[in-house]
């Protein structure tokens, strides 16, 4: 992957930056939504608002796709060789209560995944979910109130993907991969809808659906590294964390904690969109 400078790396993961672009997100969310009328403002019935919602829609779909094809093709090239399906082996220690998985014998047939890419990628994604943003800008233009999933989803995101790429924990890649996976359909779904294009209700709900599943899946592969040892090479090597240092571990735990109301904000959403009385 191209090299991106290290002074504006580093800068942008400076702590101050997700937190007070969140906090200003949402207090600004909190101001518009105590002003919401149910009357759009007059820039939401221009035709440049709507050509401006459809290149919103569509670039975010084309940047996920992107992202999502980048992050396979590194997780495929980082993936440890054949000898692990035959010469390794995992077990419960009860002692230690860590997973540990003996990989003595296998080789590294890639660099690392955060080096092959996921320094890369993982940062540009990072910084998309400021981006992101414009999402809510767009519901308020339309007159509407942003709903508490949305302020929360936006500002967590912000600050979950920071603690991941700022202490380059493993379990991120999931969070990149999985995430972008899904706002590849997502945004094509609202691209779609912005072109007055008819989606099946069932779709609708199956992105719901899948969303869930991303925050249920992803937080649990996220929090297993936890308990995770590893022996990396060598009959007589020690097995050593899956996370290095108390940052790794850190970024896992803000991630869990944020997953956790969201999946419960989510799950409210679907049950009060698709299976109350009257919806289909």
């Amino acid at each position: 992957p191209p090299t991106i400078p290290a002074d504006i790396y580093n800068a942008f993961l400076h702590p101050a930056v997700p937190l007070t672009i969140a906090i200003l997100y949402a207090t600004t969310v909190h101001y518009y939504n105590s002003k919401a009328t149910g009357q759009p403002y007059w820039l939401s019935k221009t035709k440049a608002f709507k050509y401006g919602v459809l290149l919103h829609n569509l670039g975010l779909a084309v940047y996920s796709l992107w992202t999502f094809i980048g992050m396979t093709r590194i997780l495929h090239g980082t993936i440890i060789g054949p000898n692990l399906l035959s010469g390794g082996y995992s077990n419960f220690s009860s002692s230690s209560s860590h997973l540990t998985i003996d990989v003595s014998g296998t080789e590294l047939v890639r660099p690392g995944l955060w080096n092959a890419g996921l320094g890369y990628y993982g940062w540009i994604f990072y910084l998309s979910k400021f981006y992101e943003v414009i999402d809510t800008m767009i519901i308020i233009a339309k007159g509407k109130k942003s709903s508490s999933l949305q302020t929360y989803h936006h500002a967590g995101a912000m600050v979950s993907m920071w603690a991941g790429i700022r202490w380059m924990a493993p379990p991120i890649w999931i969070f990149c991969w999985y995430n972008s996976g899904i706002h590849t359909l997502m945004y094509t779904y609202y691209t779609l809808s912005t072109l007055n294009i008819r989606v099946p209700n069932a779709i609708k709900r199956s992105l719901t659906t899948m969303q869930i599943t991303q925050f249920l899946v992803g937080g649990s592969g996220a929090a297993i590294h936890l308990f995770i040892k590893y022996r990396a090479s060598g009959e007589d090597g020690e097995y050593v964390r899956c996370l290095s240092h108390m940052g790794q571990e850190l970024a896992v735990v803000i991630n869990c904690v944020y997953l956790t109301p969201l999946t419960f904000l989510f799950v409210r959403f679907f049950i009060r969109s698709y299976l109350s009385p009257g919806k289909s």
